[in-house]
């Protein structure tokens, strides 16, 4: 396996998801520093871990209500890419994961990479 990158290409990963969307007659996904916080805060949960999941979902969804959005939300998780394009490659050709990030009605996004672990976590 190639060396864990160290660096949270995560906007990086955003744009690419947004040129996706927009490609296909979509809204671009708003960055969101509140979905930014939750999104690192799982990435980190799952290095802590070394395991990858969707633990803690409904949690994150009532922090992103909290911080004033609707709490209706979306989220992928990923181990082990080497760089956004990799990460998103992965996600796009994958049913679920596709689905996810071309939902029409998402507004905000975020995506942070820790140790290796990535999180996409977007909110209405």
């Amino acid at each position: 396996m190639p060396p864990i990158p160290t660096t949270d290409f995560g906007s990086k990963t955003l744009a690419l998801i947004n040129g996706y969307r927009s490609s296909r007659g979509l809204s671009t996904l708003q960055a969101n520093s509140a979905l930014k916080a939750i999104a690192t805060q799982h990435s980190r949960d799952q290095a802590s871990r070394m395991s990858m999941g969707h633990s803690g979902f409904r949690e994150r969804m009532a922090q992103a209500r909290a911080a004033g959005l609707s709490g209706v939300c979306s989220e992928n998780v990923g181990y082990g890419h080497r760089d956004a394009q990799q990460l998103f490659s992965r996600w796009r050709n994958s049913s679920s994961h596709n689905t996810n990030m071309l939902r029409p009605n998402l507004r905000y996004a975020a995506v942070s990479v820790v140790g290796g672990y990535s999180t996409f976590f977007a909110c209405e």
